[in-house]
């Protein structure tokens, strides 16, 4: 009888061990399961910062081409050109294309004309000399001329506005 008694007393101890195990298992399951969860929202941050990253790098790169579409439209209305108003229109139709493309993209232009100068958001690349005296209430650090368009996504700048401040 010693033999059934021991097995009796040594039976429910080993299942108190096997529950114990299985429920220190399960939970470890559970954080393993939580911390892969976990990773996958991180690793699609990523991602999606990696794609503005390279989106805003192609769009980089793309800005001075629309920049010299610009200087074109701009050079041509003071030149005799023949077929001028069809040419122009032709290239003012490109730029209304880029800056469509830009804004699918989220891009948008930074507007910063008759505004404070903010250098987040503007490089100031001249200093007009100010005629206004203090006492008539303008400002000497406004936005006079932009020189290239800044543009931005987002919160993101870029590439700042180069402008000449009064």
């Amino acid at each position: 009888m010693d033999t059934n008694e021991s097995k009796k007393e040594k039976e429910p101890e080993e299942t108190i061990d096997w529950q114990a195990k299985a429920e220190e298992y399960l939970n470890g399951w559970k954080r393993a399961q939580a911390d892969y969860q976990n990773r996958e929202k991180e690793i699609t941050k990523e991602k999606q910062a990696l794609r503005g990253f390279f989106e805003e790098s192609i769009v980089a790169e793309f800005l001075p081409v629309l920049d010299n579409l610009k200087t074109a439209i701009a050079e041509c209305a003071i030149s005799d050109i023949a077929h001028k108003d069809n040419w122009v229109k032709g290239i003012e139709h490109i730029v209304k294309q880029f800056e469509d493309v830009l804004n699918n993209f989220g891009v948008q232009r930074i507007d910063v004309l008759d505004k404070d100068f903010d250098p987040a958001l503007c490089e100031a690349v001249d200093k007009a000399p100010s005629f206004a005296k203090a006492s008539e209430g303008r400002d000497e650090n406004k936005v006079i001329k932009i020189v290239a368009d800044g543009y931005k996504k987002g919160d993101r700048v870029i590439r700042p506005a180069r402008v000449i401040v009064g």
